[in-house]
C-alpha cells in the first residue's frame, strides 16, 4: 500500500520581516518626535501641552499609540506566522494542517478527492490550482480559497463559480506530485493551457487511466469548429504599423512642436508671470518632440515594413524585420509537412496583461528546417524546442521532441472578422490581406486536419 506524503509548508517569514521593519522604522520616527519634546519640556506633563509643544506632543502621543497597537498585534500574531504547516496528501484526500503554537490555536481541514473537480497545472511558473466542489470549512488561513469565475478560469470541466486552492512554489511541486501519484485522473487532461507538471503515466497503486476532463458527456457530440471558405489564393496577416497610425503619430509630434513655439514666443502679450509660466510648462513637451521626431523620421522605413504572416497551401511564411538595418526583412517558410498539429492555447503567460490575446502553437517534426529562435523582430512569433509535453493534451496530440511555433493574435477582435474574411475570399483578390487577430481562421481554411481547440472562432468572448 502507497504511504501517504507530507509536505512541510514554510511560514509567512517575509512578511514577518517586513512588519518587523515598519515597526522598527515607526520607533525611527517616535524617538526623532519624541526626544526633541522631552528635551524642550523636561517630561513636565505641564510644560508638554504648552502652546509651542502643543502639536509636537500630539505626534507623539498618536504615534506612541499607532506603535503600542501594532506591536501588540505583531505580537499576537507571531504564533501563527512561525507554526509548523503541512499538506498530508493521501489516499483519501488532502489534509490541510496548522499546528497550534503558544497562545495560535491553528486548525485543520480535509479536501477529500471526491471534492476536487480539477487540479490544473499553468505555466511559466510553479502554480498549483485545486477546483473544488464546494467551500471547504475550517481551513487555516495559508491555504485560504477563492472564488474562480469564468472569466478567470481558462479550462474547460470545471463547474463555476467555484472554490479555488491556490499554490506557490516551493510547494506546489511536492504537492503536484503527490496528487499525481494517487490520482492522476484528477488533472486537466486537455490542451488549452501550458502545464508545468503533467502526471507519469506509472502513478501509484490507486492510479487510473488519464482521461481527458475537456471532452462532453456521453451522447454529446464534440462541438465544431465552423466551416472557414478558403480562399483561392494566399492569405496575408498583417502585423506591422499602419501607414495612417505612424502619419497622424508623426503630425502630433509636428503639432506639439510647431505649436509649442509659437505659444512660448507670446503671441497674445501676456503678463510676463503668465507668459513665463506657459514657456515653462510647453518646455518638456517641445524638447521631448525635438528629439523624437527626427528619431519617428529616421524609423519611418522600421515602422512600415510590410512584416507579417502568410498563409497558403504550402505552408506559413514569417517575414519579419531584420535587427538593426531599417527596411530589410528576413523571410522564414515553414512546410505543412513539417507541422504535426495546431492547437489553441487560452491562457499563455500569468505575467503579461491578457489584453485579450491568446496563442496558437504550432508543433513541428523535431526535424523541421526551422532556426531556433526564429530571425527578425516584428511579427509576434517566437520558436522553442521542447524535450516533453508541455500539457497532458498535447501530450497526446504532438510526437516529442517538437519544436513549438508560438503565434499570437487578438482573440477580444477576432470575432469581428467573419464578416470581412467572407467578404475578402468572394472578392477574389490574392493575395488576401486581413490583420492579424484572423490567424485562426487562416489556418482552418487551408489545413483544418491539424488545427485543435479552433471550436470557438469567431465567437466573442
Amino acid at each position: 500500500m502507497q504511504d501517504a506524503r507530507t509536505v512541510p509548508v514554510a511560514g509567512d517569514g517575509a512578511g514577518l520581516i517586513a512588519r518587523t521593519g515598519w515597526l522598527l522604522l515607526l520607533a525611527m520616527v517616535w524617538l526623532t518626535l519624541a526626544v526633541p519634546l522631552g528635551w524642550l519640556s523636561e517630561w513636565d506633563p505641564g510644560e508638554m501641552w504648552d502652546s509651542d509643544t502643543r502639536g509636537l506632543a500630539i505626534g507623539t502621543v498618536v504615534l506612541g499609540v499607532l506603535l503600542v497597537v501594532l506591536t501588540a498585534r505583531t505580537v499576537h500574531r507571531l504564533p501563527g506566522s512561525t507554526a509548523r504547516r503541512e499538506i498530508v496528501v493521501d489516499g483519501g484526500g488532502l489534509l490541510v494542517t496548522e499546528h497550534p503554537k503558544w497562545w495560535h490555536r491553528g486548525g485543520w481541514a480535509r479536501i477529500g478527492w471526491d471534492g476536487v473537480q480539477v487540479v490544473n497545472a499553468p505555466g511559466p511558473g510553479e502554480l498549483l490550482e485545486l477546483y473544488l466542489d464546494r467551500e471547504v470549512p475550517g481551513l487555516p488561513a495559508f491555504a485560504a480559497t477563492d472564488v474562480a469565475v469564468e472569466a478567470d478560469t481558462e479550462i474547460d470541466g470545471v463547474r463555476i463559480p467555484a472554490p479555488r486552492l491556490r499554490l506557490g512554489e516551493p510547494v506546489s511541486r511536492e504537492v503536484a506530485e503527490a496528487v499525481a501519484a494517487w490520482r492522476p485522473d484528477l488533472f486537466y487532461a486537455g490542451s488549452g493551457v501550458d502545464q508545468w507538471f503533467t502526471p507519469p503515466e506509472a502513478a501509484g497503486p490507486r492510479a487510473v487511466p488519464l482521461t481527458d476532463v475537456a471532452a462532453p458527456p456521453e451522447g454529446e457530440a464534440a462541438p465544431a469548429p465552423p466551416d472557414v471558405p478558403r480562399p483561392a489564393g494566399p492569405v496575408w496577416l498583417e502585423h506591422g504599423e499602419s501607414w495612417p497610425r505612424v502619419l497622424a503619430a508623426m503630425v502630433v509630434q509636428v503639432a506639439v512642436l510647431v505649436g509649442g513655439i509659437y505659444l512660448m514666443n507670446d503671441p497674445f502679450g501676456l503678463p510676463t508671470a503668465a507668459a513665463a509660466l506657459i514657456a515653462l510648462v510647453l518646455l518638456v513637451p517641445v524638447l521631448f518632440c525635438c528629439i523624437t521626431l527626427p528619431a519617428s523620421l529616421w524609423l519611418l522605413p522600421r515602422f512600415t515594413a510590410g512584416v507579417g504572416i502568410l498563409v497558403s497551401a504550402d505552408g506559413l511564411e514569417l517575414v519579419r524585420k531584420r535587427r538593426w538595418r531599417p527596411r530589410a526583412l528576413v523571410r522564414t517558410s515553414v512546410s505543412w509537412d513539417w507541422v504535426q498539429v495546431a492547437v489553441t492555447r487560452r491562457a499563455f503567460d500569468l505575467a503579461t496583461p491578457a489584453r485579450g490575446r491568446r496563442v496558437v502553437d504550432v508543433y513541428l517534426h523535431e526535424n523541421a528546417r526551422l532556426p531556433v529562435p526564429v530571425p527578425g523582430v516584428g511579427a509576434d512569433v517566437t520558436a522553442s524546442r521542447h524535450e516533453g509535453p508541455d500539457a497532458i493534451g498535447t501530450g497526446r496530440l504532438v510526437r516529442y521532441p517538437a519544436i513549438r511555433l508560438r503565434l499570437s493574435y487578438r482573440h477580444d477582435l477576432e470575432a469581428r472578422g467573419r464578416e470581412r474574411w467572407s467578404a475578402a475570399v468572394a472578392g477574389g483578390r490574392s493575395p488576401v490581406r486581413l490583420p492579424s487577430h484572423q490567424l485562426r481562421p487562416a489556418l482552418l481554411a487551408f489545413r483544418p486536419d491539424l488545427c485543435h481547440g479552433f471550436d470557438d472562432l469567431w465567437r466573442a468572448g
